[in-house]
């Protein structure tokens, strides 16, 4: 089957929907009012609790899908988030609608890393790494139209809002009318035997843990930036606010941008990110202005866009035979728990500082993103030697 632009847009818009539990977080205080007998923490839940479903569930998806099949798994996923999203525009029961967004974590989940997989079951090599990067790229753009959209419809009430969630079905029918059976696909080898078991390896584990520690960093930027901001004097929270958009954006743009990228720098991927997000972190530090901090914070995007695509081409390409699945949903889950640990994290970092200034976490957050540069650049440079010392030997 020739795979044209319709069906890689057709698989890529999946990804739109993926990042957009967040989308309505600015009806909190809307909210809040309507279920007034809910403590805030418990409203504040309906933003947070699609997070802990979709960890759950990007688990059990690569099961799900050996059992009923990838697309069916997708399609699945997309049917529930569906009529999860829109729950909450017909009611105003607290615990129907808590329901409902736990559900929508759901339908997220099962389809989460079959997104990053099944882009590897029908492509290979710079094609593969370029459309990789586009569903990373997909992912802000549509939390960024969904999130401006949501914020539009709050001007009427918040109910509304969650009509941003019926873009769900176009996709569905997109991806049901030209994105075939990964199964039925010649190209797919991981699946040519469907009794190979899921399994790991250390590569898919050393990929995990890296993105983990990299996310409890990077999340330095939206976490500490308004504090950043307003305890030096030079910018407010709306400003930070501002520079946290601007970063999506720039790594939304490096997202496009990655398979030219990759095609460059190809295994200096992940040193080449991490001297950027490090040099970033150093900028975050000793900035005393807007647009300085605008301009590391643009940086970390950019850095953070180049590795995570990286990652998840990698873990495709050294997972065990059939577990492309499985290794994608170990590296979300481990992108999603330094999201969630990313305040431990951070405080640590501020420790080990000596001061309580918030810059002393972007100047240690540097300084561990630079070691760690190293480490890959080493590694990296002497598996390149040892390829090249095989290579004139045979």
């Amino acid at each position: 089957m020739k795979k044209g632009w319709l069906m890689k847009f057709s698989l890529l818009s999946i990804s739109l929907v993926l990042t957009s539990a967040g989308a309505i977080s600015g009806n909190i205080p809307a909210m809040a009012k309507t279920f007034s007998n809910e403590s805030l923490s418990s409203v504040e839940m309906l933003t947070t609790i699609p997070a802990l479903m979709v960890v759950i569930f990007v688990l059990l998806s690569s099961f799900i899908a050996k059992w009923i099949g990838q697309k069916q798994t997708v399609v699945l996923g997309l049917v529930i988030a569906l009529i999860s999203g829109i729950v909450p525009v017909f009611s105003t029961n607290f615990t129907v609608v808590l329901i409902s967004r736990g559900t929508l974590g759901i339908g997220f989940g099962l389809f989460n890393s079959l997104a990053v997989s099944m882009i590897s079951d029908y492509f290979t090599g710079d094609e593969r790494a370029q459309l990789i990067g586009f569903q990373s790229a997909f992912q802000g753009l549509g939390t960024a139209i969904m999130t401006y959209v949501a914020g539009q419809l709050l001007k009427i009430n918040w109910h509304v809002t969650f009509w941003i969630y019926a873009i769900i079905l176009p996709i569905l029918a997109l991806f049901i009318l030209f994105v075939p059976n990964p199964e039925k696909s010649s190209s797919n080898e991981n699946n040519s035997n469907g009794k190979v078991k899921q399994s790991t390896n250390l590569q898919v584990i050393g990929y995990v843990l890296l993105l983990f520690v990299v996310l409890i960093i990077y999340m330095g930027v939206q976490v500490k930036l308004a504090l950043l901001f307003t305890s030096n004097g030079y910018g407010t929270a709306t400003d930070a606010a501002n520079i946290i958009s601007i970063t999506s954006i720039g790594g939304m743009l490096a997202g496009f941008a990655f398979g030219t990228i990759f095609k460059i720098i190809r295994h200096y991927t992940i040193p080449v990110s991490m001297i950027l997000m490090a040099i970033s972190f150093f900028v975050l530090s000793i900035s005393n202005s807007v647009i300085l901090s605008g301009v590391g914070g643009v940086l970390t995007g950019v850095a953070f866009s180049l590795l995570v695509p990286y990652l998840f081409n990698q873990v495709s390409i050294v997972s065990p035979k059939g577990s492309a699945t499985l290794s994608t949903s170990l590296l979300l889950v481990g992108s999603n728990l330094g999201s969630s640990f990313s305040p431990y994290g951070l405080a640590l970092l501020g420790k080990l500082s000596g001061t309580d200034q918030v810059n002393g976490v972007f100047m240690v957050g540097g300084i561990v993103l630079s070691i760690m540069a190293i480490i890959g650049l080493v590694f990296v440079t002497a598996r390149s030697r040892n390829h090249n010392h095989i290579v004139k030997e045979g």
